[in-house]
């Protein structure tokens, strides 16, 4: 059994996101009787425009984060925890309980959605990672497997209930209908975020102030059009990074590709999706009697947002400076990949206001900033164990799930009544 759960999770791994989705979608689309050559091609579009999100995705972060390590060095900044990005989806594939959580969360979504507890069915079984990451984080900070399938359950538990919660809004805003986006790397952020955004909608000033895309090109003109946003974007990061014209030039004009090449691949995985989608919604309504199923996908499907991409850009050198936030002890340099998917939940809540959006994006990346210091050695521990470090006299860290508040929650309980090893 041991054999199967490792080879599970190996196999899991090695496919990736882009190899995972075209599986997991033929499986559903069959599951809801979509004929065989119908199924194909909606998985193999979405596939397709997933890889392709992931190429223009990819572009982003290679051309951002030399910019951004080029900045932090001419500031001089130094903070004594590692920030090692997403090398933890390595450690949480590899955590010794990774087969055992795969499988709990399958059998467990399923009881949730028998009992009606959640309408979510998560097929999207690479962002499982996000709930092994809680696992090994977990596992870590106790040694324990029985804590880190318990902390891992109630972490799936959190996430699936509120992908529910805020997936209306954003089936309404990306025309995505029957989908939700139940990971919990964007689903912290919009516990956080969401409340902010609405205190902003209520403050007198700032309540006011029209930050829309739409707004921004109809006062500005071309300078508001989103293209020439990513290029502007690009060239004032280029400026402060200290480089050479020819490559602040470059910078921008890979900014303003970002900003047009985006949201035309994520038109083409909502191609495939969106048939698959639709076969659910009429299986359910013939067989479940009107019972509404959601189909659990990537979040990088609500990333073509305007707004969102606008923010993202804004955001990135944003949250390397606030690496000096009092209570933080990281310098974020490989965590700034995953800044995307931290602000992908915000724009639909805050209208597309680009103001609000950012500032909401600011208390996330706090809250973030301190869990992952909180977190620091029960992610160097889990290293250690697997045998990724040798010892734990450099202590490790990272934001997404690494800093993820919700296992923070959980792990601070377990440290209240004695759980913890670290």
């Amino acid at each position: 059994m041991d054999a199967f759960l490792s080879g599970l999770s190996s196999t899991l791994q090695s496919l990736g996101g882009s190899g995972i989705l075209p599986l997991g979608l033929i499986i559903i689309a069959l599951i809801f009787r979509m004929k065989l050559g119908d199924a194909i091609r909606a998985a193999l579009t979405g596939a397709v425009g997933m890889v392709g999100m992931n190429l223009v995705t990819d572009m982003l972060v290679a051309k951002m984060t030399p910019a951004t390590q080029a900045m932090v060095a001419r500031l001089g900044w130094n903070l004594d925890i590692v920030d090692t990005g997403w090398a933890l989806i390595a450690y949480a594939w590899g955590a010794p309980a990774a087969g055992i959580l795969i499988l709990m969360g399958i059998a467990l979504n399923l009881v949730l959605l028998i009992t009606n507890f959640t309408k979510t069915l998560m097929i999207d079984f690479w962002n499982y990672w996000s709930f092994l990451a809680c696992g090994g984080l977990i596992y870590g900070a106790t040694g324990s497997v029985i804590w880190s399938c318990i902390g891992t359950a109630i972490y799936m538990i959190i996430t699936w209930k509120w992908s529910d919660y805020v997936a209306p809004r954003f089936q309404e805003d990306s025309g995505m209908e029957a989908c939700t986006w139940p990971t919990g790397a964007i689903i912290a952020p919009a516990m956080i975020g969401i409340p902010v955004i609405k205190l902003c909608q209520k403050i007198p000033g700032i309540r006011s102030v029209k930050a829309d895309p739409e707004t921004m090109q109809e006062k500005l003109g071309i300078i508001g059009e989103t293209m020439v946003v990513g290029a502007i974007i690009g060239f004032v990061i280029g400026v402060l990074a200290g480089f050479d014209l020819v490559n602040i030039f470059l910078l921008g004009i890979n900014m303003a590709a970002v900003m047009i090449l985006l949201p035309r691949m994520i038109q083409i995985m909502m191609e495939g999706l969106l048939p698959i989608a639709g076969a659910a919604q009429e299986f359910c309504e013939q067989r479940l009697k009107g019972r509404q199923i959601w189909i659990g996908i990537d979040a990088s499907t609500l990333m073509g947002n305007p707004c969102n991409m606008t923010s993202i850009m804004i955001m990135t050198p944003i949250v390397t400076i606030m690496s000096i936030i009092p209570g933080n002890r990281m310098l974020a340099v490989a965590s700034l990949v995953a800044i995307p998917w931290f602000i992908i939940p915000l724009a639909y809540y805050a209208k597309n206001n680009i103001l609000h959006t950012c500032i909401a994006a600011f208390v996330v990346f706090s809250v973030y900033f301190w869990c992952a210091t909180a977190l620091a050695a029960a992610h160097t521990n889990l290293a250690v164990l697997e045998g990724v470090l040798k010892n734990s006299d450099v202590l490790t860290s990272c934001l997404s799930e690494g800093g993820n508040p919700i296992t923070w929650v959980i792990y601070k309980i377990l440290d209240i009544f004695g759980k913890t090893i670290v």
